[in-house]
């Protein structure tokens, strides 16, 4: 009995011109099926007899025709198709050129409206001698989506084979980032791109990293069943992901389900570089800190950085600071030493505080706060440093021009003033330089010495009083004259270290007039140029005493 339709669609129409169709030509046919009677025979490819054992039943058109009566038999799952004005069935069925995937049309109904089941397509996997099992989870899922839209769903992954598995090294995964981001008190403060995280301090024994076992080896298959074999050096491929391996202060401890857990051995920085974990207490930095690095904040360590720091960005660390590059018009704040490769220029806006000292090239525009001290080789111009011990410069280029030096103890440069700068003011400050350990020593000293006089005072005006004999008086002025040596004994060796031990000012190269040296709140001005100047405390002060004098 003929397939009727009475309304057919272009495609339907487009076959039934020359085929008698028995079907829906939109539906896919399965081997056997009687697709209908040929009308245009010159359309078709002719084969023989059905059971002819020379027919090869794989031809490309998928399809069988019985000369006797002109009847079209499906030989595949399939659907009909117009090939180069030729009639085909095109197979529903794909597989990857790879041999790894085989994809698939699923349809709900078939040719003659039947169910269009698991099996049909298992045969025809058989058929193309697919020997991977199907994905039916998969398959039946497409096959309802079929059901309830109405379309075939196409280029479903039925049937997949296994990649080998191949020897790989394990891969490790940290448990904690480099950087932690502060979070936004008000989502209305505006967002400050410089800020990228700080570099939290990991404590001892603190868990940093997991290595996942890596997996056996082992040989796959494609999905005709080909062995493929694992390959002793298989060949790179670009991964997103780095392959980490562990480096220093880090030991690892095996867990039972097969992965390591790696703790810091001690307390540090936790650091990626070159693709190595380790924890570390000096964090270096590559190249410049800039918008791509944001600012460095540094919770425990030093800070290496191996390009300069540009406009606008701070380094903070716990202790060293050390600059391959320049500062440029950068912030350093660090609770040790500051070493700078180039030159620091700053503005108005940027500082470097340091706990410790303070090297570099060349200074302009500087503002430095050392707690001990401020050292270049090349000149210092139009700065302000302030250094609680000495200020220096090592070369015979460093000259001080229209800036202001603060120091507690010594200040050595090569040159005040010139030609093409405005001569510098010089302080040695009495109370930058008394640590405050030594300070409390003098005073507690001066305070025993000065009761112990006041008690031999007492007792002398008590003597007095009582007014004793010549022998006694004598005795107790031998007494009070043997006190008050005492105190001026260890006056002289407590008091003048602590408060002006070695302060002096040396100039070893041009002193320009209008120069300013202030030593202990008294301010000397070179009147006029002088070849070179090296002056101590108590020169200074008769120096101060013999200018006053003479105006």
């Amino acid at each position: 009995m003929s397939y009727n339709n009475p309304i057919l669609s272009e495609e339907e129409s487009i076959f039934s011109r020359y085929i008698e169709l028995q079907g829906n030509p939109l539906l896919p046919v399965t081997p056997g099926t009687c697709i209908g009677k040929a009308l245009r025979l010159p359309h078709f490819y002719l084969t023989s007899e059905i059971g002819n054992e020379e027919e090869d039943l794989n031809q490309s058109h998928n399809y069988s025709i019985d000369t006797a009566t002109d009847k079209i038999y499906a030989t595949a799952l399939g659907i009909l198709y117009v090939d180069n004005n030729k009639i085909v069935v095109r197979p529903i069925l794909y597989p990857a050129n790879d041999g790894m995937t085989v994809y698939a049309d699923v349809y709900h109904r078939d040719f003659k409206g039947n169910s269009l089941l698991l099996s049909h397509y298992a045969a025809a996997l058989w058929q193309l001698d697919v020997n991977a099992p199907i994905d039916t989870a998969r398959f039946n899922s497409a096959a309802r989506k079929a059901m309830t839209q109405g379309h075939p769903v196409r280029m479903v992954p039925i049937c997949k084979g296994r990649p080998p598995t191949h020897e790989e090294p394990p891969i490790i995964l940290p448990l904690l980032p480099e950087r932690i981001l502060r979070t936004m008190q008000k989502s209305s403060a505006p967002v400050d791109y410089k800020d990228q995280g700080f570099f939290a301090e990991v404590p001892a024994h603190t868990p940093i990293a997991v290595q996942l076992p890596a997996p056996e080896s082992s040989n796959g298959f494609d999905v005709f069943g080909n062995a493929l074999p694992v390959m002793e050096q298989p060949t790179l491929t670009t991964n997103e992901t780095r392959m980490l391996s562990i480096g220093k202060n880090l030991y690892g401890i095996p867990q039972h389900d097969g992965h390591t857990v790696y703790y810091s051995s001690c307390k540090g920085l936790m650091s990626i570089r070159d693709d190595i974990l380790s924890i570390t207490d000096v964090l270096r930095i590559e190249g410049d800190v800039n918008m791509k690095t944001g600012n460095i904040i540094a919770q425990q360590g030093s800070v290496h950085i191996t390009g300069s720091i540009t406009p606008g960005f701070t380094v903070q660390a716990q202790q060293h600071v050390i600059i391959d590059g320049n500062v440029d018009q950068g912030n350093i704040t660090c609770g040790g030493d500051v070493f700078v490769s180039g030159a620091i220029i700053m503005n108005k806006n940027s500082t470097i505080t340091s706990r410790g000292s303070v090297y570099a090239n060349h200074m302009h525009n500087a503002d430095v706060v050392a707690a001990h001290s401020i050292v270049t080789s090349g000149s210092i111009v139009n700065s302000e440093l302030t250094a609680g011990n000495s200020i220096r410069t090592c070369s015979e280029k460093g000259t001080v021009l229209g800036s202001t030096l603060v120091a507690g103890s010594e200040i050595n440069i090569a040159g005040a003033g010139g030609e093409n700068g405005a001569p510098p003011i010089l302080i040695i400050t009495n109370e930058a330089s008394s640590p405050n350990a030594l300070r409390k020593i003098t005073s507690e000293a001066e305070t025993v010495l000065s009761q112990s006089i006041s008690k031999l005072d007492d007792w002398i005006r008590r003597s007095q009083e009582k007014e004793l004999s010549g022998s006694m008086r004598h005795r107790a002025d031998k007494l009070l004259e043997k006190a008050k040596r005492i105190r001026k004994s260890i006056a002289n060796r407590v008091t003048p270290r602590v408060t002006h031990s070695a302060h002096r000012i040396i100039i070893r190269g041009t002193v320009a007039a209008g120069t300013l040296v202030t030593m202990h709140g008294q301010t000397l001005t070179i009147e006029h140029p002088l070849p070179k100047l090296s002056m101590e405390l108590e020169n200074h002060q008769r120096a101060v005493r013999a200018q006053q004098v003479g105006h």
